[in-house]
């Protein structure tokens, strides 16, 4: 649809209680989506068995050496310092337009009125800084600390990890014999 057919096209009028709806599961969606962020930290740095549920989750581990004796297994989790990003605030500036309204029962002794209105209109007004029917979102959003669980786990990774001196290896002897070593084996 090109912009002047858009532009003339009759306004829908929508219940001002299904506007409202959507814009609530609009907010709950994006606290979903910061509880999605933290279940797919796990399965970045946890191994599991899918098919197992209840099975233990297993960190996923990185060896380091740290010289030529000294070695160290570091859980990936540690090496991270994980961070959501959380709608602050979501602030909604609207203005509707009520086209019409239908009385409907709420119950026996109890009736309700239902606002069809119209969102956002077409024209601007001369003078105004917003036209009355626009509708302007304003959302918020900022680095929020993960939840205490999580930062504990991490903790408790990091304080696993030390230094393990890697076993020597033994050195040949000057006196030993290859021809000796092999006779004795047999």
């Amino acid at each position: 649809m090109d912009d002047l057919s858009s532009k003339n096209a009759p306004i829908t009028a929508s219940d001002l209680c299904d506007i409202t709806r959507g814009l609530q599961e609009a907010a709950a969606a994006t606290n979903n989506l910061i509880a999605q962020q933290y279940i797919k930290l796990f399965d970045q740095f946890f191994d599991y068995d899918a098919q197992a549920l209840g099975s233990p989750m297993k960190a996923k581990m990185v060896e380091v050496a740290m010289d030529d004796q000294h070695k160290m297994h570091v859980p990936l989790i540690a090496l991270v310092s994980p961070r959501g990003l959380a709608l602050e605030r979501m602030q909604v500036d609207l203005s509707v337009r009520i086209q019409n309204t239908e009385t409907t029962k709420a119950s026996e002794n109890l009736k309700r009125e239902r606002f069809y209105v119209t969102v956002g209109g077409q024209n601007k007004r001369n003078g105004d800084a917003r036209d009355p029917d626009e509708v302007q979102i304003r959302m918020q959003f900022q680095a929020c600390e993960p939840p205490e669980a999580l930062n504990r786990l991490i903790e408790e990774y990091t304080n696993l990890i030390s230094p393990q001196r890697l076993p020597e290896s033994p050195k040949p002897t000057d006196d030993s014999n290859e021809f000796i070593e092999a006779a004795t084996v047999r």
